[in-house]
């Protein structure tokens, strides 16, 4: 079972300031009443007062129509409470206070104002947080139309909205989508002054992921170091960019019956990651786990057994052993110890796998049924049929279920 990066579903977003409108005239009272409640919002933010912060913001709201542009300043204060929101973590009533705010502002300028373009591509930022892809990817599709209309079609922004789209599509579930919207957008910034940019980069590296999803090898190893040298020259040859590029190159060279070489790129990966965040970040186990897989494909089961092992200890560590990374290593040792009949020891593997995944994915997930038949492989090469049925037919029922 392959893990896969953390860093892979890095989205390239353009993220627009969120500003604070103060038009208003000193010397009135009740100005000065908005303005220190927007002043007292501030505050709290940069104290992490953020409940404090929300009340703050609330009271602004009430007075604006007291300022010499209560427009002006009911967009900024709703902006900033929708932040303080975000900062609470409750990202559908921020997503409701960026949207109020973005209708007020397409009002007061026009629908097809340049300074909205980077306002819904910030409020579909929000609303992918939130989970709403279809809304975001209305939100990009506003975006893209207005910058299109300013820019025209080759624009760094319109590419930077078409990388969007692309992402969003890939959240999707729809690869050739993302394809085909990542592709011109890479078209558009190769051919701009951000063609050695960082965000272009992250465009690289995510279409290489949308290639390998299509099982386009060659073009998806051509991405990778294409991306790779990218974040070599902007962060540095030792830079976590990198490492996790490596692995990314370790997983395409793997899938392209290459395995020594794939092994050297995990290897290398392992090594920068490490480096630059300890030996006992995830990120780390996951690197490894994906490194056993290629080096039991060639033989080399001490080796791989090893990495499993600390894989195990480093996600048992960090997620108090429950864990779906960690249920998915406990599986690959478990297999890899049936692979040397060594059933003993793979059982409790077998045990502990299935454990973690009924408790955080489900009793009914389809991982589950994956543990269960390699379960029902082991206790059938030892004879123990009557155990194994009765799993073997709940694998089926989860199967027929999920399809």
């Amino acid at each position: 079972m392959h893990l896969k990066s953390r860093s892979v579903l890095s989205c390239v977003l353009a993220i627009a300031a969120l500003v604070s409108t103060a038009c208003a005239s000193p010397g009135s009272e009740t100005v000065e009443d908005w303005e220190t409640a927007n002043t007292a919002g501030h505050t709290a933010i940069v104290e992490e007062r953020f409940d404090d912060a929300v009340a703050a913001y609330r009271r602004a709201i009430d007075l604006v129509d007291t300022t010499d542009d209560p427009d002006g300043t009911r967009i900024g204060s709703l902006n900033w409470l929708g932040e303080a929101y975000r900062l609470q973590g409750k990202i559908d009533e921020a997503v409701a206070q960026y949207t109020q705010a973005l209708e007020l502002k397409a009002k007061t300028t026009g629908p097809f104002n340049l300074e909205l373009g980077p306002d819904y591509t910030n409020l579909a930022t929000h609303l992918l947080t939130a989970g709403k892809l279809d809304e975001a990817e209305a939100a990009n599709q506003r975006a893209l139309e207005i910058f299109e209309q300013h820019h025209g079609k080759d624009h760094p922004d319109v590419g930077l909205a078409l990388n969007n789209l692309g992402t969003i599509a890939w959240l999707d579930g729809k690869p050739d989508r993302a394809e085909e919207r990542m592709t011109r957008a890479l078209e558009i910034l190769e051919a701009s002054p951000l063609a050695r940019n960082p965000d272009t980069a992250k465009l690289v590296g995510n279409l290489a992921q949308v290639k390998l999803q299509l099982a386009k090898l060659d073009e998806a190893e051509t991405l990778v170091r294409k991306a790779m040298e990218l974040w070599e020259e902007n962060h540095g040859a030792g830079s976590l960019a990198v490492g996790r590029g490596f692995s990314r190159l370790g997983e395409v060279l793997g899938l392209r019956d290459r395995p020594d070489e794939s092994v050297r790129a995990y290897r290398r990966s392992l090594q920068i990651i490490e480096g630059g965040l300890g030996g006992e970040h995830p990120e780390v186990a996951t690197v490894l786990n994906n490194l056993a897989m290629v080096q039991r494909r060639l033989g080399r089961l001490s080796d791989a057994e090893a990495a499993y092992i600390r894989a195990s200890q480093i996600l048992d560590q960090g997620s108090g052993g429950v864990h779906p990374d960690l249920a998915a290593t406990s599986f690959n040792l478990g297999r890899l110890y049936v692979a040397q009949e060594r059933y003993v020891e793979a059982e409790p593997q077998f045990k502990r796998a299935l454990a973690i995944y009924e408790q955080s994915v489900g009793e009914s997930h389809p991982n589950v049924a994956l543990v269960l038949r390699g379960y029902v492989r082991m206790l059938r090469a030892v004879g123990r049929d009557s155990e194994a049925n009765p799993l073997a037919q709940r694998a089926d029922r989860i199967f027929a279920e999920s399809d």
